[in-house]
């Protein structure tokens, strides 16, 4: 990117951390800051703006008084403030080798704002950059020859999608081909000292491309150039976490990681060449990293994410990691829904790999059988879940979208049921295709999806479909609509079913971790911990076992679930339940609420069966003694539930090694 430029624009968004825009931010000759950085920018000590432009609303009352003789207010609700500190900058004359840091915020629609900005200011300030990170965005008006270096990444995106763009010098060049929409860039590779671009010129491109220090990094062959030589996972024992680890080592990026306790995740990625720590470190992180990923159980107050802080490597969390290496893929299939997506990736993941399509995939869970449970596979596809539950699905631009329903889950935490139905309707938007089941809510949800194919509820009851060896309705219609999702990907109908018939099963998804010979007395561990899933689960496990006593040893997974769903949770225990040991909640990384008192549940269930349900404070281990122990001499028929998305998980593997 050369030298750093004399003017700056600090706009709202992310503060950079990377250690060249810090770099420029400290010595610009000229730093104009939009309001809602300015807080940030007091904070990181880098120095004082020479401006403070926007409505001012969002600077505390002491930085109004210190900056008095720097603000320049400016109350037009319809100009966003990056525009604001462009028209500050025009009266000022600062535009010339004018760069734009922090514009590129959380949310995909105040980044394409901004970027269209970016081609707004272009037309008066024809140097004007928008970096990021980990690059920059430049405009180009015209046809143009560029200096590259060999191997560098680029990113070339039009405004206009029906503008034919040529390229010579480039690893995968375009003859005449249009761009779908401004957000959905082509990826390339340039082959030599330039390349060259070439279209009508009667709408702007936009080129992204990266930092010099993470160009030039040589990866294997078969696998694209992804701009981060070295990444540090924080919270790598995860199944989400060592996923995505797991491809950046397919790609040959460097990895390291630390978690609390060991794991088989962990051990998987250490045997693969990761540099893995246990426990959270300061000294962990190297000064070499170029990027810091942490999961959701990862506060700001953590060693290492404090230590990267102070080193200037640039973090972000899982979901948002998984958004910036989604289009390194050529197609991504987003899997969603409240309910159903680890078991419906792994389906459809298991459809492409036995039709020998070698895709990229990313499963939340253990696929009974798999080595792994993600894969960088060919680079062509990627199949991944994403998340509602922080809002990280907004981030992503799939070619295909499958939406399996909408629950209120995770709803308290992202704006309630309008923001968790905006979720997911955004994420329909902004996929080239989505698939759901057509149902009046689905439908009203995702009403502005451009390319929506809804199946209808009936599609999980076709012959072929019920002689799989899924067991519950539930599972039924993950396996329909990964049938629908993989004919849209070119597998033949047929075939995918073929497939399903050896499908291995996700780990904790009614997997049965011991059956006594004559198939009277089972032990069934399951991940159910909303409502709509324990009442599926159980009906699943009646469908196998239908004659047998059920014990059900049922965990809450967060204070908030007992709240909201305690009498909805005693209803189902009690209509599917011979007896129900409650345990303990697992708070996650919550505080214990006294209001989410889980005997509250016990209670319910025995106003309606007296004597049903019992609650536990013992551990998981002891428990998982007590159950062996039952099993070794069952007094009737018996089938016992472990269900729960916490530590009581832990049972299972226990149970199958100790048995």
């Amino acid at each position: 990117m050369g030298q750093p430029a004399r003017n700056i624009i600090l706009a709202n968004g992310e503060f950079p951390q990377d250690r060249q825009c810090l770099d420029a931010l400290r010595n610009a000759a000229h730093l104009v800051c939009c309001d809602g950085a300015t807080v940030a920018l007091i904070a990181s000590g880098l120095r004082e703006p020479d401006a403070i432009v926007g409505d001012l609303d969002s600077l505390p009352e002491p930085l109004k008084r210190r900056f008095a003789d720097r603000l320049h207010q400016e109350s037009e609700q319809e100009t966003n403030d990056l525009a604001k500190a462009f028209r500050f900058c025009q009266s000022q004359g600062w535009t010339d080798h004018l760069v734009i840091l922090g514009a590129m915020g959380r949310r995909d629609d105040h980044a394409i704002g901004n970027l269209a900005l970016l081609l707004d200011f272009a037309a008066t300030a024809p140097d004007v950059q928008l970096w990021t990170d980990y690059g920059y965005f430049q405009v180009l008006a015209s046809s143009a020859t560029l200096p590259s270096t060999p191997g560098e990444q680029l990113s070339i995106f039009s405004t206009d999608s029906a503008q034919p763009i040529t390229t010579t010098g480039l690893r995968y060049p375009l003859v005449a081909q249009p761009l779908e929409k401004l957000w959905c860039g082509t990826l390339n590779e340039c082959a030599g000292s330039s390349f060259r671009l070439e279209f009508p010129g009667t709408s702007p491109l936009l080129l992204y491309r990266p930092l010099p220090r993470v160009a030039g990094k040589q990866p294997p062959a078969s696998a694209p150039r992804l701009p981060w030589r070295k990444v540090h996972f924080i919270g790598v024992g995860g199944v989400g976490v060592s996923g995505l680890a797991q491809i950046l080592l397919d790609a040959g990026v460097a990895v390291s990681g630390s978690d609390a306790q060991d794991s088989t995740y962990a051990r998987r990625l250490r045997e693969q060449g990761a540099q893995i720590f246990i426990g959270h470190h300061a000294e962990n992180i190297s000064d070499d990293a170029d990027l810091v990923v942490y999961s959701a159980a990862v506060q700001a107050d953590n060693q290492e994410r404090q230590a990267a802080q102070h080193l200037g490597i640039p973090q972000c969390r899982r979901g948002q990691f998984l958004a910036r290496l989604a289009p390194y893929f050529r197609r991504v299939v987003a899997v969603s829904g409240s309910h159903g997506k680890t078991t419906t990736t792994a389906m459809l993941a298991h459809i492409l790999r036995e039709y020998g399509m070698n895709p990229g995939y990313l499963v939340g869970g253990i696929v009974t059988g798999w080595e792994r449970s993600a894969s960088a596979g060919s680079w062509e596809f990627l199949v991944t879940e994403v998340d509602e539950s922080d809002r990280s699905q907004e981030l992503m631009l799939p070619a295909l979208s499958i939406v399996l329903n909408i629950d209120d889950d995770h709803s308290w935490g992202i704006g309630g049921t309008a923001g968790l139905e905006e979720c997911f309707a955004r994420l329909a938007r902004q996929s080239l295709q989505t698939l759901t089941w057509d149902t009046p809510d689905l439908r009203r949800i995702l009403q502005d999806a451009p390319n929506l194919t809804a199946l209808p509820l009936t599609a999980s009851e076709d012959a072929l479909l019920t002689t799989l060896p899924l067991c519950g309705a539930h599972n039924r219609q993950n396996a329909a609509i990964a049938v629908a999702a993989a004919q849209l990907l070119g597998v033949p109908r047929e075939d995918a079913i073929i497939a399903l018939r050896s499908f291995p099963g996700v780990q904790r998804r009614l997997t049965i971790r011991w059956q006594s010979e004559d198939r009277q007395c089972a032990f069934v561990d399951d991940y159910a911990h909303h409502p709509t899933e324990l009442s599926a689960s159980l009906q699943a496990i009646r469908e196998q076992f239908p004659k047998q006593r059920l014990v059900v040893y049922f965990q809450p997974h967060r204070p908030e679930r007992i709240l909201r769903y305690g009498k909805r949770f005693a209803a189902i225990l009690a209509a599917y339940a011979d007896h129900v040991v409650l345990v303990r909640p697992f708070l996650a990384w919550e505080d214990e609420d006294a209001d989410a008192n889980p005997q509250t549940i016990v209670d319910a269930i025995n106003r309606i069966a007296p004597g049903k349900a019992e609650l536990t404070t013992t551990d998981w281990e002891p428990l998982a003694c007590e159950i062996r122990q039952i099993l070794q001499h069952p007094p009737t028929p018996l089938v016992i539930a472990v269900i729960g998305a916490g530590d009581i998980g832990n049972i299972g593997a226990w149970f199958e090694k100790h048995q």
